[in-house]
């Protein structure tokens, strides 16, 4: 746990421990006004204020020396309740006629434990009550009475119902807080967590997707090529000339030309396809449920829309042109083998004098000197 975190928390078990005490400092008040109706002796309600005094100034200071860190749950909720639950026990069989009182104060500690305790713990808890609960009717059962025999004590009796379901709405306000604080953490924890998602799979520049995830990508379309054999191409682009952007221009020319190379090919791909950027000026296209034929009349479009777009705005006498390189994916074959077969295709699409689609061929020849060579 972190120091900020430690504070926090402490912070919040040492609310928690003002509050306890403040409602048992409201049952002292009521047990006076008994004391003073002639119910039950002065000494009683004098011990009650006192006990709770004490019990809940131990639990300060052990949560406010550290102590409680020590323990698999910091926050004590368990020993305060079974302490809280052991004290109107006693004070039920010490003072029955008003042990009503005492019976009604558990609905009060069973409230304050739902903010801090788990189901296991909470059970146990119920079952230490349930054992002291049988164990004040067994001795002092016959003696519990409502204390209505004056007006005064009758309004003493109302009050502490009033105060009880007050209490009751004070605790159910503060758990729906929780709640409503709880399910705000959740949703920015969701919204950091698709950030960094985005962060993992879009590149940052153009807002596109990433190299990590067109591989994702691209492992997707080859399962479903070989469970149905849905076809799709790779296609590799090139920005022809684009170093020279930034050497003469700067990177912030060369990374507004990336960002409308990028909006140039988003109008002419369909939603269904996945554009990526693989690395500098180099992107992919994954053409889904297309051949190479279908996939080649966008690229031709592509490459007519980066010859005629007017790239001196970023920059004068700035003329670039695109390069693509293009393969279909073939039964039995890997994504490392298709990619590096559409590499060549854009490889070859350079040599040829670039601004121009090629389709790598179904096959390969070599050189007498072992060099591998397309013929396009």
């Amino acid at each position: 746990m972190t120091q900020q975190r430690s504070r926090e928390f402490n912070a919040m078990a040492l609310g928690m421990v003002a509050r306890v005490a403040l409602s048992g400092l409201l049952d002292t008040l009521l047990l006076w006004g008994f004391s003073r109706a002639g119910v039950i002796e002065p000494e009683i309600a004098l011990l009650y204020g006192m006990v709770v005094v004490i019990v809940n100034g131990i639990f300060y200071l052990l949560i406010r020396s550290g102590v409680n860190r020590r323990y698999k749950y910091p926050s004590m909720m368990f020993p305060q309740m079974v302490t809280a639950l052991l004290m109107q026990t006693a004070f039920m069989i010490m003072a029955p006629h008003v042990g009503y009182l005492f019976l009604i104060n558990f609905f009060i500690i069973y409230g304050f434990g739902v903010l801090g305790l788990s189901t296991f713990w909470y059970v146990v808890s119920w079952l230490i009550g349930s054992l002291a609960l049988v164990l004040a009717f067994s001795v002092m059962g016959s003696h519990l009475s409502f204390p209505v025999a004056t007006n005064f004590s009758q309004l003493l009796v109302c009050l502490s119902f009033i105060l009880t379901l007050g209490r009751c709405i004070y605790l159910a306000n503060m758990l729906s807080r929780m709640q409503r604080k709880m399910t705000e953490k959740n949703q920015q924890l969701v919204q950091a967590m698709k950030r960094v998602q985005e962060l993992a799979t879009r590149d940052e520049l153009t807002n596109i997707e990433n190299r990590r995830s067109l591989m994702e990508i691209l492992a997707v379309e080859q399962k479903r090529f070989q469970r149905g054999g849905t076809p799709f191409c790779i296609a590799i682009l090139d920005l022809d000339g684009f170093k020279s952007v930034n050497d003469n221009f700067g990177h912030a020319a060369g990374d507004m030309v990336l960002k409308t190379f990028v909006e140039i090919v988003r109008n002419e791909m369909r939603l269904s396809d996945h554009f990526a950027r693989y690395g500098g000026d180099e992107f992919v296209l994954v053409l889904t449920g297309t051949t190479v034929s279908e996939g080649v009349t966008a690229l031709d479009r592509i490459c007519a829309e980066t010859e005629v777009y007017d790239w001196s705005k970023f920059g004068q006498g700035i003329v670039l042109t695109a390069s693509i390189g293009i393969t279909d994916f073939r039964p039995g074959e890997t994504i490392d083998a298709a990619f590096q077969r559409a590499d060549m295709a854009l490889y070859a699409a350079k040599s040829a004098g670039r601004n121009r689609v090629m389709i790598s061929p179904d096959s390969f020849d070599t050189s007498s000197d072992g060099t591998t060579i397309r013929a396009f």
